[in-house]
């Protein structure tokens, strides 16, 4: 289960956002999350509360105005190839849509599911992910 949160600069269209989500989405799926798993934020700054180093750590052309920030939210002890699996989607996905991979941040967070709820007050289900591909 991921959970996305992108973070990027105001003036995106609604167009613009819906294919970010999908892309978003298709990456998920195709690292063997379920079709279902859908859950998304997106969190619009104005210039002046949104500042991001152009060329870190070591980028040989600066990030443009349409550099994306995503935190992807996983459950705690997700193996490093699944990751590696999903950063990769993401990154090809995101690119299919229209965004530069020089533009695309992507950084993961764990959480015990013990300690999250998806609703009806009940706590959070294991997730069965598919083998990878």
């Amino acid at each position: 289960m991921p959970l996305f949160t992108i973070t990027m600069r105001s003036g995106r269209t609604v167009a613009e956002k819906e294919a970010i989500s999908s892309a978003l989405h298709e990456a998920s799926v195709s690292a063997g999350y379920p079709e279902d798993d859908h859950f998304q934020r997106f969190i619009s700054l104005g210039e002046v509360d949104l500042h991001i180093s152009p060329l870190y750590p070591d980028l040989q052309k600066p990030r443009s105005e349409h550099v994306l920030m995503i935190e992807a939210m996983i459950s705690s002890g997700t193996e490093e190839e699944r990751k590696r699996l999903l950063l990769s989607a993401i990154v090809t996905r995101l690119q299919a849509a229209g965004t530069d991979p020089n533009d695309v941040m992507v950084f993961f967070g764990e959480f015990d599911r013990a300690s999250s709820s998806f609703g009806g007050g009940r706590p959070a289900l294991p997730v069965e992910v598919r083998p990878k591909t």
